[in-house]
């Protein structure tokens, strides 16, 4: 049976730990308006509309990085080992190379003989090409194959271990996703002021073709209206007008700022998302349904951002060569 004080003890550390949550939920939400739009700040009651949507992209962001596959564990004897890597580097790439260039200072937490985590990323083509191809127990020579290239690899040192490494790429993603928000509602604008510079102009241009006194005043010329040309600036006038309401709607005040932030993080997945890709590869990197041992399964996550898929990626384990 609990004493009165144990009670009052529980109660108090219970509290401590709810106000220490509440602290941290209000820095997090802190941190996105100003790294988004310091303005959001102004407008009432904003932690709490946006408590959720940014619970949602931070849960999004734990699910897409648990699906990253991996860890390959390189061997440094064979770092080929992998169907991944010996896929991904048949060309004058190499993964000993990648592993050289990375910044010591980056690699400086692990010492010789301990692992570390690491993001490689890299992109991939599929062509078309012929060659042979066996079916059953005949050699096709003139198949139609369609055989992946990977380029472009970049090699991302996350940390000691598996936990905080995946904890790092989840900040990561957090903060690619924010980004992106913040050049959305940063290009939104532009369009604005870009549609009202243009509105002044075709303003500018109606009274000068509707005939003003200034040339007749000054010049002696004849200014009588151009009747043609009004009507089509007229025109122009009224498609901008449409343009102009339609850019306004959701950019004009920190309340707009506000809740297109908070639509944009409770879809985050518009934002950044990753897929699962497997494609079986023989010795050639030619896909292939063929179930023989020459032939390998690869896995890879596809990044996709906005929308459009940029970047493969996998994680990597390797022991540390000082």
């Amino acid at each position: 049976m609990k004493t009165p004080a144990s009670s009052s003890k529980s109660i108090i550390a219970q509290f401590s730990a709810w106000l220490q949550d509440r602290q941290k939920q209000k820095k997090i939400i802190d941190d996105v308006v100003k790294a988004v739009e310091p303005g959001i700040k102004n407008v009432r009651g904003y932690r709490k509309r946006l408590q959720k949507p940014i619970q949602t992209c931070l849960e999004h962001c734990k699910t897409m990085v648990r699906a990253v596959p991996g860890p390959i564990y390189l061997n440094h004897a064979d770092y080929h080992a992998a169907p991944l890597i010996r896929a991904a580097f048949i060309g004058s790439e190499k993964i000993e190379d990648l592993l050289r260039r990375q910044d010591p200072t980056l690699t400086s937490e692990a010492s010789a003989g301990q692992d570390l985590f690491a993001l490689l990323t890299m992109t991939h083509r599929e062509t078309r090409e012929f060659g042979s191809k066996q079916e059953a127990n005949m050699v096709i020579a003139d198949a139609s194959l369609k055989s992946v290239t990977f380029s472009d690899h970049k090699l991302v040192v996350l940390s000691t271990t598996l936990e905080s490494s995946r904890d790092k790429l989840e900040k990561i993603c957090f903060a690619m996703i924010l980004e992106g928000i913040s050049k959305e509602l940063a290009a939104r604008r532009t369009d604005l002021a870009e549609l009202r510079e243009h509105r002044e102009r075709l303003q500018a241009m109606s009274e000068l073709f509707s005939g003003g006194e200034s040339g007749g005043r000054y010049f002696g010329h004849d200014t009588s209206p151009d009747y043609e040309k009004l009507e089509k600036v007229e025109l122009m006038l009224k498609e901008n007008a449409e343009e102009l309401r339609d850019a306004q709607e959701g950019v004009e005040t920190p309340e707009d700022w506000l809740e297109r932030l908070a639509e944009l993080l409770i879809v985050p997945e518009k934002v950044l998302n990753f897929n699962t890709v497997t494609i079986r590869l023989d010795w050639r990197n030619v896909i292939t349904e063929a179930t023989d041992e020459t032939a390998s399964n690869v896995t890879f996550a596809q990044c996709s951002i906005a929308e459009e898929a940029v970047r493969d990626a996998v994680l990597l384990s390797y022991t540390v060569q000082k």
